[in-house]
């Protein structure tokens, strides 16, 4: 049933570039540092080069956005509790013979907010879904091997949920964890 109303509800959202000149509709995510990012950092760092925002907005309110750059998932040996897991690890990212590279590429979100309106309606998945649409693509012209997030502890076991995995486990007590979704399994 819920599938069905965001479904509905999908038709009458937009989903765009954030532009210079925009007006961005009322939009909470109840965490300020997010809300702040959209009103008052995502169009300088359009500017700067340092990321591109998405909206999703309906006729009354923005529901959510993101920001993606591009990354690159730096692979170094303290960052894993033996050498066996870190050789184990770049086998599997780098099945072949230039395992020398210790740099995956890689596009990061850098944010990704919900409204509070608009929570727990399934519109963080099609965010989600898009972005692993849009690096699927991207690999036509550059490669994109893996989506990373620096995940808040709140949005952990969202990103958990979608299949992105930890990175190491040297960040666990931090206020954000490195994760990674693996491209290669949604070709």
């Amino acid at each position: 049933m819920q599938t069905n109303n965001l479904t509905n509800t999908l038709q009458d959202m937009s989903f765009f570039r954030l532009r210079e000149g925009h007006i961005i509709k009322p939009f909470d995510c109840e965490d300020e540092d997010l809300n702040e990012f959209l009103f008052q950092e995502a169009i300088p760092y359009r500017k700067e080069m340092l990321a591109t925002t998405f909206i999703i907005e309906n006729k009354e309110r923005t529901l959510g956005y993101y920001s993606l750059l591009n990354d690159s998932l730096q692979l170094k040996e303290e960052m894993f509790t033996s050498k066996s897991q870190y050789n184990k690890f770049r086998r599997d990212l780098l099945p072949y013979p230039k395992r020398h590279l210790s740099n995956i590429p890689s596009v990061k979100i850098g944010r990704l907010a919900i409204d509070k309106t608009f929570k727990g309606k399934g519109l963080g998945r099609v965010i989600i879904d898009t972005i692993i649409n849009h690096c699927i693509d991207l690999n036509e012209d550059q490669a994109c091997r893996v989506i990373t997030v620096d995940a808040y502890a709140q949005a952990v076991n969202f990103y958990h949920k979608i299949g992105f995995e930890f990175l190491t486990k040297l960040d666990e007590e931090d206020e954000t964890r490195l994760m990674f979704l693996d491209l290669t399994s949604f070709i």
